[in-house]
């Protein structure tokens, strides 16, 4: 019987935070200059393509056990061939094997907390010219009971 047990996601981002909001304050500063009537900055965010968290995104990670011992990724990403700012995105599958790493279980969870990072790291070499949004990855690997997790069937 094959197991295949969801474990996290990250997100995979078009471009970098601070970029992001660099471009936007330009675009903003770029419609109102000159202007004696200066247009509301809310609707030029909104016009832009809103805030970077959700909307900037442009794929997903989905990590996820597979078989007895074995840690794969999906890649998930927008079918658009050249990726801009947009609100109307539809995800495809591109790989369900971006990433193949071997576990054992009778590794600790260090050990099985080590496994997950280098496979994010991988994923993050692979992915030239984007951003993974790793911050709540980053916050939980080390404290998660990896060993149970990844026992469940």
């Amino acid at each position: 019987m094959l197991i295949c047990n969801s474990l996290f996601e990250i997100s995979v981002y078009r471009l970098g935070e601070s970029d992001y909001y660099d471009q936007l304050s330009a675009h903003i500063t770029k419609l109102n200059v000159g202007k004696q009537c200066q247009l509301d900055e809310n609707y030029l965010r909104a016009d832009y393509g809103g805030d970077w968290r959700y909307n900037e995104i442009v794929g997903f990670l989905r990590f996820y056990r597979y078989g007895a011992n074995q840690i794969r990724c999906e890649y998930w990403e927008t079918d658009a061939k050249k990726k801009v700012r947009t609100r109307k995105k539809r995800f495809i599958k591109t790989s369900d094997s971006y990433c193949n790493a071997h576990f054992s279980m009778e590794a600790s969870n260090s050990e099985l907390a080590g496994i997950m990072k280098s496979a994010v790291e991988h994923c993050e070499v692979r992915l030239t010219k984007r951003v993974l949004d790793r911050e709540l990855f980053d916050s939980m690997v080390d404290f998660v009971d990896w060993r149970t997790l990844l026992s469940q069937a």
